[in-house]
């Protein structure tokens, strides 16, 4: 990653610098304060391609995560990991699962929607472990719709009407214009009104002085944002009374008037406009200009106050977010403005299929090819997904680019990024004041020019980790070079020793989810009165984002015209529903079951050893009746079972039978002294839930290890449906989240007579999703699917990255008759 930062700066970081420069602001200087902070800081950036944006309970939510470099856009960081995470409109977490990069370099996998989830809006986040240095600013996060069926969506209508009629309070942050408010200079100031929810408010009002004489009107031009300008007096107060659609009438204070200095800019056509504006009586002094793109510096030059403004073209700067700084002598920031902008960053898409139109249940042969500006062939990865027109609309509002470029660059949420990219006036104005309102914070520039550096708190998560401490049991002191194994239930075993604290670790671990793993610790003599404690896993604790956008493009989520598009969706999702249960229903035969029925008490004993019947069993109850001080106490009533004064047990006269505790396998020491020596005291007997004894033939499942016997033992920890609270302090039972296993998206082939011909319809809604697609040097690639039942429109969303980093976002329609 280093080495790419090398090349890139010698390659991008142009100057226009000035005779006049003082020498420790020099060329060199600049240069080696950002290499320095983008070599102790790389940055990561985060996308996610969702199959679409709309689902009903029961389905799968198919995605693909993009994780970029932040300088580059290049494909993949060191993070081996994200996490992506679904929840709801209580800010509670839904699902959470963990995708591993596979050996293609790529992140792909699925959110289960369980089939009891209520109605609503919900939030997707992504994030790495190494994003978290950021802050959830700069975690992926969009909204999606899940509908219930047909029959509640009059009552869920019922209940959106209620919700419209709750009145909010609101907010609203004032914001001049390159941060400072000018003393008898005509200033604009940005402004942005949230909820009490962090929506955006619609507001109208003005501004007025301290003696109630009105300056201008203000209105929200969109998402809650507008501007007003004025001339501020010296040594005045101004406020900003205002109203809110329920009525609700509050006033705010603007930011003190300043004699200084401040950054202004437009955009017209293809050329940004900079001045440097200052108060009236601000005297003249010297200033520089600095210009940078996600760090990397395009301009920095002594200011001319003889000059009104500076022209830019478009075409210095890439695509993105252009962060403006005015410094005086010493580098102290005095003003700062951000302007995006539009240039040609993305490669270029050649999409086509093989034929114009197509049948249903047709196959369709798809073609892409990518390249760039100068139609070179670009390799790189994408990820397609085909959806019917009919039943959902494409998402809009949250691309790759508006992830890259927007929503990874600012502070806070943005709602409906894509919106603003959008070729048209309005989102132009409206990009503008997201400029304004929004801050550019990735490296704080003016320290790092300073010398002043950040470092990460977390580094890039390469691999797995479970640690903790041992402390002995009564004095509660570290316990030094104690033996600490862990045992996971597929076999792998591994081994550590405790340090001067008493902590252990085992790293560069790589599971997949629902591994069970089985800690034991002892001190340096082999005692077991120790206390075991695991360092938790923790995520950060994120929240649904409210906002009044839809899901598709219109402009507010509470329109009329978006609930008709989501209660058509969920209209047809009913019929999908009926036929995604008609075709899980087989046939069978009718069968007559004469074995004993399962109580959920047995579930947890069996998931160890499927469906063998054990010789005896002692279940909870009766561990309770007798209140036995050891577990082995509870084995004097079982015939043939015999338990000497240390401890050891023998079946049937034979050696020393095989002890299984949750399923793991455990080892008999070489000598006892006491019963503590014995595996079977490695539980405490108030977390048993039950016993199980194999003697002869019953043990024959456990092959030659339970020649000798076999005694089982489920605690209430291992027994998923929940249990007492652990009493045994060495060990522990884990079950720590774990890579998601990829699963294949099933899209039918209708290849044969047969197949084609089948009666049950097709009502795909996602009709295929292909996560995993390798352009390789020559900049093609194709796939193929088949198209459903019904006459309709596709639309085919291609989005990736180039090896190079360039941005890959193509939309195309195919024609089903």
């Amino acid at each position: 990653m280093k080495t790419n930062i090398i090349s890139l700066l010698l390659f991008f970081i142009q100057f226009t610098l000035s005779a006049q420069e003082p020498e420790e602001n020099s060329l060199k200087a600049i240069q080696d304060s950002i290499y320095n902070q983008f070599s102790v800081y790389p940055q990561e950036k985060i996308h996610l391609h969702t199959d679409r944006n709309m689902y009903i309970p029961g389905e799968k939510i198919w995605f693909k995560a993009y994780i970029a470099d932040a300088l580059t856009h290049r494909s993949p960081t060191y993070s081996r990991y994200v996490y992506v995470e679904l929840i709801n409109s209580s800010d509670s977490l839904i699902n959470r699962v963990m995708i591993r990069r596979g050996d293609d370099g790529m992140y792909y996998g699925h959110l289960f929607l369980s089939e009891i989830l209520p109605e609503g809006a919900y939030t997707i986040c992504a994030y790495t472990r190494y994003l978290q240095n950021m802050g959830d600013d700069y975690y992926f996060k969009k909204n999606i719709w899940i509908g219930n069926l047909p029959a509640e969506t009059e009552k869920n209508r019922d209940r959106r009407e209620k919700r419209r009629k709750v009145r909010d309070d609101y907010d609203v942050s004032l914001l001049p214009e390159g941060g400072n408010l000018l003393e008898g200079t005509f200033s604009r100031v940005a402004f942005k009104a949230v909820n009490k929810n962090g929506s955006p408010e619609y507001i109208t009002g003005e501004i007025i002085d301290e003696e109630e004489r009105q300056m201008c009107s203000v209105k929200t031009f969109y998402a809650g944002m507008g501007y007003f300008a004025f001339i501020p007096e010296k040594g005045k107060k101004y406020f900003l009374k205002s109203k809110n659609r329920d009525g609700l009438e509050k006033k705010f204070e603007l930011p003190f008037s300043r004699n200084t200095y401040s950054i202004t800019t437009s955009t017209r056509n293809h050329t940004h406009y900079v001045s440097v504006k200052k108060s009236v009586d601000c005297p003249e002094k010297p200033l520089f200009l600095f210009a940078h793109s996600q760090g990397l510096v395009f301009y920095y030059s002594l200011w001319d106050h003889t000059k009104e403004y500076i022209v830019f073209s478009k075409d210095r700067f890439p695509s993105g977010i252009i962060q403006f700084i005015l410094f005086d002598q010493e580098m102290n920031p005095l003003s700062e403005r951000l302007i995006f902008n539009k240039n040609e960053g993305q490669a270029a898409v050649v999409f086509a299929t093989d034929r114009p139109g197509y049948e249903k249940r047709e196959k369709v042969t798809s073609a892409i090819y990518l390249k760039d500006s100068e139609n070179n062939p670009l390799p790189g990865n994408v990820s397609v997904a085909v959806t019917d027109d009919k039943d959902v609309e494409i998402d809009t509002l949250n691309t790759i680019l508006s992830s890259l470029l927007l929503s990874s660059e600012l502070k806070g949420y943005i709602a409906s990024p894509a919106w603003y990219l959008q070729e048209n006036a309005k989102s132009r104005n409206a990009l503008d004041l997201l400029m304004m309102t929004h801050g550019w914070r990735r490296y704080n520039i003016p320290e790092v020019l300073k010398g002043n550096y950040e470092y990460p708190e977390k580094e890039f998560e390469e691999a797995k980790e479970i640690s903790g401490t041992v402390r002995s049991l009564f004095l509660q002191k570290p316990v030094i070079g104690g033996e600490v194994s862990i045992l996971s239930f597929d076999g792998a075993f591994g081994a550590a020793q405790t340090d001067s604290a008493g902590r252990f670790g085992f790293y560069g671990l790589d599971y997949p989810d629902s591994t069970n793993f089985f800690i034991q610790a002892i001190n340096q003599k082999g005692n077991k009165r120790v206390e075991l404690l695991l360092n938790e896993e923790t995520f950060p604790e994120l929240k649904h984002f409210r906002d009044n956008f839809s899901l598709t493009g219109s402009e507010s989520l509470t329109n009329e015209g978006a609930d008709d598009v989501k209660d058509e969706f969920i209209r047809k999702a009913g019929q999908r529903a009926q036929y995604d249960e008609d075709i899980r229903l087989i046939n069978l035969d009718e069968v007559e079951v004469t074995a004993k029925r399962i109580e959920k008490k047995d579930e947890a004993r069996l998931q160890y050893w499927a469906n063998a019947a054990s010789d005896a069993t002692i279940y909870r109850e009766q561990i309770e009746r007798r209140n036995p001080a050891y577990v082995s106490d509870m084995l004097f009533s079982v015939a043939g079972v015999r338990v000497d004064a240390n401890g050891g047990i023998s079946i049937r006269g034979g050696g020393r039978p095989l002890v299984i505790i949750d399923g793991m396998y455990m080892e008999w020491p070489q000598e006892m002294s006491s019963r503590y020596d014995s595996p079977l005291e490695m539980v405490s007997v108030h977390d048993v839930e039950s016993i199980d004894v194999f003697k002869g033939p019953s043990a024959a499942i456990f092959g030659v290890r339970g020649g000798n016997g076999v005694i089982s033992i489920t605690t209430r920890i291992g027994d998923s449906s929940g249990g007492a609270e652990k009493t045994s302090f060495n060990y522990a039972s884990i079950n720590p989240i774990g890579y998601q296993k990829p699963v294949e998206f099933y899209s039918p082939k209708y290849d044969t007579p047969a197949a084609k011909n089948l009666s049950n319809p097709d009502y795909r809604t996602t009709i295929f999703w292909k996560p995993d697609i390798v352009v390789p040097e020559d900049g093609k690639a194709s796939f193929e699917f088949y198209t459903s039942d019904f006459t309709t429109t596709y639309s085919v969303v291609i989005e990736g990255l180039s090896s190079d980093g360039k941005m890959i976002r193509e939309v195309r329609k195919i024609e089903v008759k």
